[in-house]
């Protein structure tokens, strides 16, 4: 897709690479930005369960506004292939940053205070995110951090009605390294514990390498 337009948007490069997505940095002429572009792989824009999940992580990050969740600015769910246009961060991901060695105290209470932050925000809207780590963390030129890739996030009993999900009971979602065991159990009642247990496995590898 590098040199192709996607709506109003100039691919210029790939940045990342998923099971469902490629992520791509694009650039934005109206207002003379970069963006990054998230868009589903062709093989799996048939696959119905693949296109209603990839839309419905549009939906979950546009109800998030937080300081340090990566905003969506647009999103086209009707266009072949869709795709999702976030904010561009060319600072990498945690995962990058944690390969250049460990990272000083105050960094890591630093970076692990605004993703907390995030994390307690989504999970008052009642939004488990199931995937946190290192390479879901975006930075920024100022060093700081940002929640992405809310992709197999899961919508709880919040006020609205019974829990909300695409995923299947019994289905394991997530990254094993740093799931939860009921998450590696399949259990369908996942909560925001989740999350903490996810936060806290990625602080101690932040802390010990």
């Amino acid at each position: 897709m590098i040199g192709s337009k996607l709506g109003a948007y100039e691919i210029r490069e790939e940045i990342g690479k998923g099971g469902m997505a490629t992520v791509y940095r694009a650039h934005q002429p109206t207002v003379d930005r970069d963006v990054a572009i998230k868009v589903i792989k062709n093989s799996i824009k048939d696959d119905t369960d693949a296109v209603q999940r990839f839309q419905r992580e549009a939906r979950v990050i546009a109800r998030l506004e937080h300081p340090h969740i990566l905003p969506i600015y647009d999103f086209d769910g009707s266009h072949e292939p869709p795709y999702i246009v976030m904010r561009f961060l060319d600072g990498g991901t945690l995962k990058d940053v944690m390969k250049h060695g460990l990272l000083p105290f105050s960094e890591v209470t630093y970076l692990i205070q605004q993703v907390a932050s995030a994390l307690d925000y989504a999970h008052r809207q009642g939004v488990v995110h199931r995937d946190i780590k290192p390479s879901n963390i975006m930075i920024d030129r100022e060093g700081n951090a940002f929640v992405s890739d809310l992709g197999i996030a899961r919508i709880t009993a919040a006020g609205d009605g019974p829990r909300k999900g695409i995923t299947a009971s019994g289905a394991i979602i997530g990254t094993p390294e740093y799931m939860s065991p009921e998450q590696a159990m399949g259990l369908n009642d996942v909560d925001f514990r989740a999350d903490i247990y996810s936060l806290g496995v990625m602080l101690f590898e932040m802390l010990t390498g």
